[in-house]
């Protein structure tokens, strides 16, 4: 029996364990857990989540929005659903806030700069399924 099992389990969970450490270099973390961390990036709240099983990073961008119930703004994230190739686009009525989210899976270290140019892509994505859905 062979343990390479053993060996790809740690080479992931040390690329999650890379990530978060880098994601705490770049940003103030307003708070965090042991799986997750919260900071704000171009107006948005961002939350960051990672797996070590898989590797994976779920980041999700949110905001405020006003009217989240009416129809015609279900239809349009439905809309934006059905195009987004990135991630997924939602509204929480309950608290009153538009939020897109996008999972990436950690193949190889992750560099600052490939981390902003992730970040740029998503927040560029949530920027636009959120004034679509605030107008």
């Amino acid at each position: 029996m062979t343990d390479a099992p053993n060996k790809e389990q740690l080479r992931r969970a040390s690329l999650a364990r890379d990530a978060r450490q880098l994601i705490c270099e770049c940003f103030m973390i307003e708070s965090g857990d042991d799986t997750s961390l919260t900071a704000y990036y171009r107006g948005f709240y961002l939350q960051l989540s990672f797996s070590e099983l898989h590797p994976l990073i779920v980041f999700c961008l949110a905001k405020k929005i006003p009217d989240t119930e009416s129809p015609k703004q279900l239809a349009t994230a439905n809309e934006l659903n059905l195009r987004s190739i990135l991630g997924s686009h939602t509204l929480n009525p309950e608290v009153g806030c538009y939020a897109y989210r996008a999972v990436h899976w950690l193949d190889a270290k992750l560099t600052r700069e490939r981390l902003f140019e992730i970040l740029e892509r998503l927040a560029g994505e949530a920027q636009r399924g959120y004034n679509r859905l605030s107008v």
